[in-house]
């Protein structure tokens, strides 16, 4: 097993959505072979579209797993193509989650955290850059994570599925911008 582990978490179904892009994608990765090409050892988790599950499974894929790299993805019915978010917010969360639930912002100070890591827009990586995730789950779970580690977590929104942005089509993609990341971190 290669000791470079790379986390990739997707959501699960929430709202009206039947399918959720960013599991799908996340889902079809290993498919990409980007484990042996990168020599990483690739965890891909689906993370319920809830505060307390997040509150509760991302400190322990960090305790579980060492990761070098933390992705979080999350689908946006704005993006059009893969949306790196470069910032999170801690408060500002008024959606309510699946269960109902939304976190309590009364005495939660606002503060932002920006990644430490370094993406760049290029017709390579057919990205585009963001400094709004949302202020829902996704931000929620890039938020929890940059707490953790800033240095080593990214959050990646991605398109709804179509015939241009298929999961696969979309997975190759990310395996590129995994790789670019990768490309920062001392392991």
């Amino acid at each position: 097993m290669a000791p470079n582990i790379v986390v990739v978490t997707g959501f699960g179904l929430f709202r009206d959505y039947q399918v959720n892009a960013s599991w799908e994608v996340a889902r079809m990765l290993p498919a990409t072979g980007i484990a042996d090409e990168l020599n990483i050892n690739l965890v891909t988790i689906n993370v319920p579209v809830s505060y307390k599950d997040v509150d509760r499974i991302v400190p322990d894929l960090w305790d579980q797993y060492k990761p070098v790299l933390m992705i979080h993805l999350g689908v946006s019915h704005l993006a059009k193509i893969l949306t790196v978010e470069l910032l999170a917010n801690s408060h500002g969360y008024c959606n309510m989650d699946i269960h109902g639930n939304c976190p309590n912002n009364e005495s939660v100070v606002n503060n932002v955290i920006e990644t430490g890591l370094k993406i760049e827009c290029t017709d390579e990586l057919d990205i585009c850059t963001s400094h709004d995730a949302g202020r829902y789950l996704c931000e929620y779970i890039y938020f929890k994570s940059l707490s953790i580690n800033k240095n080593q977590t990214i959050f990646i929104h991605v398109p709804n599925l179509d015939q241009d942005n298929t999961a696969e089509k979309l997975a190759e993609k990310l395996k590129c911008i995994i790789k670019k990341l990768l490309e920062q971190i001392s392991f």
